[in-house]
């Protein structure tokens, strides 16, 4: 059995990461184009334009980011005996596209301080970096909904939601080569953020 010690500071990880994210995506009202791969050079006027809102959304990604691999750590470790490897493919998934995409979240600030080619390059960089989060999510977020047994004390929907958000994710993953992919963030964002609220609240409860 594992032990529940971990299992708030887990739940309050998973919170804080996604109400960050959260505040990051408010901070780029002024940046309508960000991670839009079909016009990269406005996302870089808009970025160069308001470099406070930019700034700050960069650091609310990267902290959210590494806060929500924390998360996934935690999700393994609450897994029963039984489901604990599918719960540790789910971590390394979810977990480690997260800190692979906190790796690009920065770029933006440095787009401040370099050269338009240069800063566009950096641009395309966070944009492919996300496009495979996305991918690594749908995945992780599919091996922990197999994961979520009900012996285990996790109710039956939050399995089905967490299928539900990994196959909405799925897609995203190409949203480097298509504006159209990249809008099916606005379907996947809310499903994913959802299953991980949840989960932290079910977390919590546990303890």
């Amino acid at each position: 059995m594992s032990s529940p010690t971990l299992h708030r500071p887990a739940a309050l990880a998973g919170a804080l990461g996604v109400l960050l994210n959260l505040a990051a995506v408010a901070a780029l009202g002024p940046v309508p184009h960000t991670y839009a791969p079909g016009n990269v050079p406005l996302w870089q006027a808009e970025t160069v334009a308001n470099p406070g809102h930019s700034t700050l959304s960069a650091w609310c990604f990267t902290v959210g980011l590494v806060l929500l691999a924390a998360f996934a750590a935690g999700m393994a470790h609450a897994a029963g005996p039984a489901r604990r490897p599918v719960a540790l493919a789910g971590a390394v998934l979810f977990g480690g596209g997260a800190l692979m995409n906190a790796a690009g979240t920065m770029a933006p600030i440095a787009v401040l301080r370099v050269s338009a080619d240069a800063g566009e390059a950096l641009l395309w960089m966070t944009l492919l970096l996300d496009a495979a989060f996305n991918g690594l999510l749908g995945l992780g977020l599919l091996s922990f909904a197999v994961a979520q047994s009900p012996e285990d004390g996790w109710p039956r929907w939050t399995r089905s939601l967490g299928a539900v958000a990994g196959v909405a994710s799925l897609p995203v993953a190409a949203q480097a080569h298509s504006d159209s992919f990249a809008r099916l963030l606005a379907l996947s964002g809310p499903l994913w953020v959802a299953w991980v609220l949840s989960a932290c609240v079910v977390l919590w409860r546990r303890a």
